[in-house]
């Protein structure tokens, strides 16, 4: 049984539940992205104390299922279902909105659109600029925005196996590998 369910599977219904957020018509960029980091870290709370994530061993990502996983002892134990938000580069120092990433299967960039059309009817720059000067602190804020407007709940950041990029993920579901809690 899953504890957490989808956010919008649907850009209908994506583009209702940004509507029901309250004050998203009239909230400027820094409003929005304080909203987004307090609910972001609202929810990076509530699943560090459920899921302990610093127990498992290993992690690993796949884009054709849309996983993310974690193990204990070579053991798939916990299992997300997860949207990449994009990635920041150390080398160009830019920020690459998964929607504008062809690399990326579709699987996992089909609903971070929803940000992107919110950040249309908003103007907000940095929600429509597929790439754009970006550090560390832009991929979280741009994370936190997707989060907090696709009422995910939780996120993650890979890095790439030479340090030089950042991924950003957001959790669509999560549910235990067996059903059965393994702390």
């Amino acid at each position: 049984m899953s504890l957490f369910s989808f956010f919008g599977n649907n850009k209908k219904g994506s583009e209702n539940r940004i509507g029901n957020l309250p004050g998203l018509d009239t909230v400027t960029f820094k409003e929005l992205s304080q909203k987004a980091y307090a609910y972001l870290n609202n929810q990076q709370a509530i699943f560090q104390k459920t899921y302990t994530i610093d127990w498992y061993e290993d992690w690993f990502y796949d884009q054709l299922t849309g996983e993310l996983t974690f193990s204990k002892n070579k053991i798939k134990k916990l299992i997300i279902m997860y949207e990449s938000v994009g990635s920041v580069s150390f080398k160009s120092d830019t920020c690459l909105w998964a929607w504008d990433n062809p690399q990326m299967e579709e699987k996992i960039r089909s609903e971070i659109t929803m940000v992107r059309d919110y950040g249309v009817k908003r103007n907000f720059e940095k929600l429509i600029t597929p790439k754009w000067e970006a550090d560390e602190y832009d991929g979280w804020e741009m994370t936190a925005i997707a989060a907090y407007l696709m009422q995910a709940k939780g996120a993650y950041r890979v890095p790439s196996s030479d340090g030089s990029l950042y991924s950003f993920m957001i959790f669509k579901e999560i549910r235990w590998a067996d059903g059965v809690n393994p702390n």
